[in-house]
């Protein structure tokens, strides 16, 4: 995900041009728009006569989540299924930039993609970060403390607190021993799987790779293929397409009980998180709207005598 850097950032240029995977050339540095929580850029790179653009993503303010987003990003671009990685550090990720599009944008403008077309290709990138040996001390889900953590974030009140509490202890699942997660996106939402421009519908799984994974942790699969279906409001009748779609490409069995109750976390820590995008930027109606959808969806599984929405109503 990423932002788009105005005028008065323009010394960040400088900060760009001067790292070492840049020396001895000139580069035209753009910001990218769009996206909600990192400042991102494309640098067109001019050296000894050659043209290479890189993707290149400030990591200043996300430390805790840093050094895991690269360690899986270099494995990823390892096992050809992220873009490979030409320099990192505490402070910046400089990427092989994909010159196409995403999943998203390019189902919408060329209108070629069907919903199954677009699972396919999910679920086989997915399927393949999940066989994927984590690095060490890769951190953990703990939804417990996350959603505990967004409660705190956006200030609740105590009832809305309460609310919580009940959705940890009535509905989240019990994970397996560390010994059967496997490595996990963590947001392979469609925005987040880039497409090259040389990518022909006619072979789905072919030019296409993941990308950001700033939410990677080691979970049960059920949790990745969960949040999946929700950060991209996919239906309810999708739900077991996704999962026979995921098991074309694994040995890994897939508990569909247990993706359903993930899927009612899933639904809450997205619309506490876009809510607190809200609170963050008033104007930011967006954020509000896709709060307010991922907490309809939660109320639409009726798990809970109470309804999300009407608790956080105020908020949003």
């Amino acid at each position: 995900m990423s932002v788009l850097v105005s005028e008065k950032n323009n010394p960040i240029y400088e900060e760009i041009k001067a790292l070492p995977c840049f020396a001895q050339g000139y580069c035209n540095v753009t910001p990218i728009i769009g996206g909600e929580s990192h400042v991102c850029f494309k640098v067109d790179l001019s050296k000894d006569g050659t043209e290479t653009s890189y993707f290149v993503k400030s990591l200043a303010g996300h430390q805790e989540t840093a050094k895991a987003e690269v360690a899986v990003n270099l494995l990823a671009a390892e096992a050809g299924l992220a873009p490979t990685i030409a320099y990192h550090s505490p402070l910046w990720l400089v990427c092989e930039y994909i010159h196409g599009e995403s999943l998203e944008r390019f189902s919408v403008e060329k209108a070629s993609l069907t919903s199954h077309d677009k699972i396919m290709i999910t679920m086989n990138l997915m399927s393949k970060v999940h066989q994927l040996k984590h690095p060490n001390n890769h951190p953990v889900l703990a939804i417990n403390e996350l959603l505990l953590n967004l409660a705190g974030d956006i200030k609740a009140t105590h009832l809305q607190q309460a609310f919580v509490n009940e959705v940890i202890e009535k509905i989240m699942p019990l994970q397996l021993t560390s010994d059967n997660l496997v490595l996990c996106h963590g947001d392979v939402n469609y925005e987040n799987i880039r497409l090259s421009d040389s990518f022909n519908k006619d072979h789905l799984l072919e030019k296409t790779w993941l990308v950001d994974f700033e939410c990677s942790c080691l979970a049960e699969a059920e949790y990745d293929i969960a949040m999946f279906i929700a950060i991209n409001a996919l239906n309810a009748e999708d739900v077991e397409v996704v999962i026979k779609r995921y098991q074309q490409y694994t040995k890994i069995r897939v508990d569909d009980a247990k993706v359903r109750t993930y899927l009612a976390c899933c639904y809450l820590i997205n619309g506490l998180w876009y809510l607190k995008l809200a609170i963050d930027d008033k104007k930011n109606l967006i954020a509000r709207l896709k709060s307010r959808q991922q907490l309809v969806f939660f109320d639409q599984l009726m798990l809970l005598k109470n309804q999300a929405v009407n608790f956080f109503d105020g908020l949003i």
